[in-house]
C-alpha cells in the first residue's frame, strides 16, 4: 500500500510541473526582432552622416582615447579656423579673387588676422615713410565703408573725397580717393598723420566685398595710383 501511495504522489507532481511549464512559456520572437539583433547602434537623431554612434566609445579597445562628441550643432562651440581648414586660427580662408601686384611692391606679413594680403609701396622722393596697401574682405555696404574711410580723415576727408565706378571684367569696382590728415584707421598704434592720402578699391563680391586700401604720404600714394589701377584691372575670380 505504501508503494501505491508513493507512485500516485510522483505522478501527480509530474503533472503539476508539466502544467506550470505549459502556462509560463516565453512569447514567440518575431522575425523583425531577429533581423535587427545584430544591427549596429544608431547615431543620435540629427547627428551628421558618419558621426560616431552612442556606443562607439564603449566598444573601443582598452587604452584607446575616447572619441569626443560632435562640437557642432546649435548648442556646440563655434568652430575656429583650424577646425574649418583655414590655416592659422583666425586667418581668413583664401580669397576667391586673384590679382597681379606691381613688381616693385613688397609683400609683407599681415599685421591683422582680418587681412588677406599686405604690401609695402616704396616712398616717393621727399617722403619719409612708405605707403601700405591692405587687402581684406569684410561686411557692410559699400557706401557705409566709404563713409568710414572718409571719417578717418575728419572734416578734410569730407571736402576732398572723390569716388568713381569702374569694372574689372564682370566685377563692379568703386574707386575712392581722399586727402588730408589720416587718423590711422583701426590700428592700435594709430596716430594722426597730416599730408596723407587714401586711394582704394572696393570690389563687389558674393557675400562680402573686397577692400584694397592704400594709405601713406600723399606724394607716394599719388605716384602709385596707376599701379593700383593696373592691379584692379587684373582682378579675376578663381
Amino acid at each position: 500500500m505504501p508503494s501505491v501511495i508513493m507512485i500516485a504522489t510522483l505522478v501527480g507532481a509530474g503533472a503539476f510541473a508539466a502544467g506550470r511549464s505549459t502556462s509560463s512559456a516565453a512569447p514567440a520572437v518575431s522575425q523583425a526582432t531577429i533581423a535587427n539583433a545584430d544591427a549596429p547602434p544608431m547615431a543620435p537623431v540629427g547627428a551628421p552622416l558618419g558621426a560616431p554612434s552612442m556606443a562607439d566609445n564603449q566598444a573601443l579597445p582598452p587604452g584607446h582615447p575616447s572619441i569626443p562628441d560632435d562640437p557642432g550643432g546649435p548648442n556646440g562651440p563655434a568652430l575656429d579656423a583650424k577646425m574649418l581648414g583655414g590655416g592659422a586660427a583666425g586667418q581668413p580662408a583664401q580669397s576667391e579673387l586673384s590679382w597681379k601686384a606691381p613688381p616693385r611692391w613688397l609683400s609683407v606679413p599681415n599685421t591683422s588676422s582680418m587681412r588677406l594680403a599686405t604690401y609695402k609701396i616704396p616712398r616717393a622722393a621727399g617722403d619719409t615713410e612708405d605707403a601700405e596697401l591692405s587687402v581684406m574682405q569684410a561686411g557692410g555696404s559699400i557706401d557705409a565703408n566709404i563713409s568710414r574711410w572718409i571719417d578717418q580723415f575728419g572734416e578734410e576727408g569730407k571736402r576732398t573725397a572723390k569716388r568713381a565706378t569702374t569694372k574689372a571684367g564682370a566685377l563692379e569696382v568703386v574707386m575712392v580717393d581722399i586727402e588730408g590728415t589720416y587718423g590711422g584707421g583701426m590700428s592700435k598704434d594709430a596716430r594722426p598723420s597730416s599730408g596723407w592720402a587714401l586711394y582704394g578699391a572696393i570690389v563687389a563680391t558674393p557675400g562680402m566685398p573686397h577692400f584694397f586700401k592704400m594709405t601713406g604720404p600723399t606724394r607716394t600714394v599719388k605716384a602709385a595710383h596707376a599701379e593700383l589701377d593696373q592691379l584692379v584691372a587684373s582682378l579675376a575670380t578663381r
